[in-house]
């Protein structure tokens, strides 16, 4: 027979306490080959460490793989509940509580930005974008009218500028996007 330890040892060499390895230790079905006898009272454990670190690289795996198949199925999950809202795989293992604390850091974050007068709301920007194009359409309509008379010519004669001009701010107000969209703490 090669080395024996006890539980104490034995725990050591897996990496974990021995009051973890005492709890998957006991739940062991039947009297494997690494496990020669099992501790009671005042009586330690006595295990082939050879064989029961086979056992446990096999019993992490499993717990690994089981893991994994968890975590997929919760995001599918997700997805099938959420649609196709995009998160990060960090985002995907958080727990409620890290997701929590996430989403309250980004309000806090956000009310900073705000009060620092770095964040305008999308309705105000919107609001504000809006009334001066308007403006700008305005002034530069004017603007063939203003030349006619400068130049002393006729109103027939500006109407080339005029439609060149209603051309170029159609084009640049039907480009743009509406309703404006996009990350608003970017």
């Amino acid at each position: 027979m090669s080395l024996v330890v006890n539980l104490d040892e034995f725990s050591e060499l897996c990496g974990v306490t021995a009051e973890t390895m005492r709890v998957h230790v006991r739940d062991v079905e039947g009297t494997p080959a690494w496990l020669i006898e099992r501790g009671s009272r005042g009586r330690d454990y006595k295990i082939d460490p050879t064989g029961g670190l086979a056992w446990w690289k096999a019993k992490r795996e499993d717990d690994e793989n089981a893991s994994a198949e968890r975590q997929a199925e919760l995001a599918q999950l997700r997805f099938d509940l959420l649609g196709d809202s995009v998160e990060t795989q960090e985002g995907l293992t958080f727990s409620g509580r890290q997701r929590k604390e996430e989403f309250e850091a980004a309000l806090t974050r956000i009310k900073l930005r705000r009060t620092m007068g770095e964040l305008i709301e999308v309705a105000e920007l919107e609001a504000k974008a809006t009334g001066a194009v308007v403006e700008l359409r305005r002034q530069l309509l004017l603007l063939p009218a203003e030349f006619a008379v400068a130049a002393g010519l006729s109103p027939e004669e500006v109407k080339p500028l005029a439609d060149m001009i209603e051309r170029a701010v159609t084009a640049f107000v039907t480009g743009m996007p509406s309703p404006m969209k996009g990350p608003v703490d970017a």
